[in-house]
């Protein structure tokens, strides 16, 4: 379990505050626009920031309050940051060994997470000759060598190649099984592949915490009123269009086209749909360029602060959320409980694996 209530204030004004409880288990993702308040959370969590005041529990062990505060070293945790951070004067290897040095009981060798993350042919070279993706997998093989208690992890993908991000979300996802991870990121694919519990910050402070798709279709969070206003789909995969490069799938048994690069195996994937990107009609539009469309029903209209408004609609066992605008809302005379049809343009459609 983690739990803290934590503070920061500067000139009578307070700067943050984090407060709750989550259960350590799997991967807990921390999620929030820039500048929101992710990567402090993240220093105080791992005792980089003394400046806060309040407690911190972790796996049963007190790491900060009124009289205590336990250093970094202390609190058996490994760290893997934006930047990889790797000894310059020392080759992959040398890296690698020292964090071997700090444990005796590592869950990998050195050779068996280098074949996992495909760094075998880089353990000889200066850091100087690696490339940032090569870099992150082995600051990550390093944070595991110190065998950790809980691993943090702050947007360890925002700047990878895709070869490095392929390897590395599978391979963090089957370790959570292993060790807890706290991972923070600003990317929904992520949050949804990786996790089942998030902590979402908002502005200095934990708005709510609980599981992503929940926390996502909670109107009265603010995820739903600013940048974050779609929504992870679970697609069923039918058949590969080689001829177009695009998917046929189901969501709920309505057809949907997504466009992506030819899959390796026909597998069921998962699409982010932007509620921006959500077109409604109340009939059926001809001569339309736009191929997806799903009838849905109206679940809930919330008028937003500016003049538009967010509407969830149900495809039958999933939603989807759709912005438009007051105007756009009377003049269709949109109802809760409306049976409509909702356009989905094709440049929407974000596809990952499921």
């Amino acid at each position: 379990m983690l739990k803290f209530n934590l503070k920061k204030s500067a000139q009578h004004k307070l700067l943050f505050h984090f407060q709750g409880q989550v259960e350590l288990q799997g991967i807990c993702a921390v999620f929030g626009d820039s500048g929101a308040g992710k990567t402090s959370f993240f220093r105080v969590l791992a005792g980089l920031d003394n400046t806060f005041c309040g407690s911190l529990e972790c796996l049963g062990k007190t790491w900060q309050d009124n009289a205590t505060f336990i250093k970094t070293e202390k609190r058996h945790i490994g760290m893997v940051f934006q930047e990889p951070r790797l000894f310059p004067h020392l080759d992959a290897l040398g890296n690698l060994k020292l964090a071997m040095k700090k444990t005796v009981n590592s869950l990998y060798t050195i050779a068996e997470l280098a074949a996992l993350l495909d760094f075998e042919p880089l353990l000889n070279k200066k850091t100087q000759q690696l490339s940032g993706g090569q870099k992150q997998r082995i600051a990550i093989a390093r944070a595991i060598l110190t065998g950790p208690d809980l691993l943090l992890m702050d947007e360890p993908m925002s700047s990878l190649d895709q070869h490095s991000r392929e390897l590395l979300l599978p391979f963090i996802k089957k370790l959570s099984e292993r060790i807890p991870i706290i991972y923070i990121t600003h990317s929904m694919q992520e949050v949804f592949y990786l996790s089942q519990k998030m902590i979402l910050i908002n502005q200095g402070e934990i708005e709510s915490i609980g599981c992503p798709q929940s926390l996502f279709l909670n109107l009265d969070l603010s995820l739903a009123k600013h940048n974050h206003s779609g929504l992870i789909v679970n697609v069923q995969a039918v058949h590969w269009d080689d001829e177009f490069s695009v998917l046929h799938g189901l969501i709920d048994q309505q057809t949907i086209l997504v466009a992506m690069e030819k899959p390796l195996s026909l597998e069921d994937i998962s699409i982010k749909i932007e509620s921006k990107d959500v077109i409604l009609a109340t009939q059926k539009l001809e001569f339309s360029s736009l191929q997806n469309c799903l009838r849905v029903r109206v679940e809930q209209i919330e008028h937003l602060p500016t003049s538009s408004v967010l509407l969830t609609l149900n495809t039958g066992n999933q939603k989807i959320l759709a912005k438009i605008t007051i105007k756009s809302l009377y003049e269709l005379k949109l109802t809760v409980n409306q049976n409509i049809f909702a356009y989905i343009k094709a440049m929407s459609i974000s596809a990952f694996d499921s």
